[in-house]
C-alpha cells in the first residue's frame, strides 16, 4: 500500500509540473486584423498603427491570415515576409518568405525576437495590406512572492487563474489519493 501511495504522489507531482509548464508557455494565435474571417482586406485598417499596436507578440506565437468572406477572391491576396526596405516600398521582388498557400488560411510562426515585415502583393500593399510586428522573447515566469503570513495580497490576472487551476487539479488528485488509501 505504501508503494502505491508513493507512486501516486510522484504521478501527482509530475502531472502538476507538466500542467504548470503548459499553462505558462502556450503560444498564442493572433488573427491578423483582429478577426478570424476578414482581417486581411484592402483599406480595412492601418495594420501597423491600429491592430498590431495593441497586441503583444512573443517568440513561438503564430500569425493567422484568414479570408472566408464569399465576396473575397482568396487567390488575389497574398502574404509575403519582406525586409524593411521592401516593406517601405511595397515591393515583392525579393521576399524572404511566401506565406500564401492559396487557400485563404495562411499561418506563420514567429520564431525569433525581432521585427517582422509582411505585405500583400498585387498592389494591395499600397491599399494598406501591410503589417509590422515586433516580437519579444518570452517574459520570465513570475517569481513566487515570499510568504508573509496570513495577510497575503489577493492574486489577480493570469496568476490568479493559474492558482485557481492548480488548486482545482490538486483537489482532484487529493480526492483520488484519498479513495486509493
Amino acid at each position: 500500500m505504501e508503494i502505491l501511495r508513493s507512486r501516486l504522489m510522484v504521478t501527482v507531482l509530475i502531472a502538476s509540473s507538466l500542467i504548470m509548464m503548459l499553462q505558462c508557455c502556450d503560444a498564442v494565435r493572433h488573427n491578423v486584423g483582429g478577426t478570424k474571417n476578414d482581417g486581411w482586406i484592402p483599406n480595412k485598417m492601418k495594420y501597423t498603427s491600429d491592430w498590431a499596436a495593441h497586441e503583444q507578440f512573443y517568440v513561438g506565437d503564430w500569425l493567422y491570415w484568414g479570408f472566408y468572406e464569399p465576396r473575397i477572391n482568396r487567390q488575389l491576396y497574398s502574404v509575403f515576409e519582406v525586409n524593411k526596405t521592401d516593406y517601405d516600398s511595397c515591393s515583392t521582388d525579393h521576399p524572404l518568405y511566401n506565406i500564401s498557400r492559396g487557400g485563404g488560411r495562411d499561418v506563420y510562426q514567429l520564431n525569433q525576437s525581432r521585427p517582422y515585415y509582411f505585405i500583400s502583393g498585387g498592389g494591395f500593399c499600397w491599399q494598406g495590406m501591410k503589417l509590422t510586428v515586433f516580437v519579444q522573447e518570452l517574459p520570465p515566469a513570475p517569481a513566487a512572492a515570499p510568504s508573509t503570513g496570513s495577510s497575503a495580497a489577493p492574486s489577480t490576472g493570469s496568476s490568479a487563474s493559474l492558482s485557481a487551476s492548480l488548486s482545482g487539479i490538486f483537489s482532484i488528485f487529493a480526492a483520488a489519493a484519498a479513495l486509493v488509501v
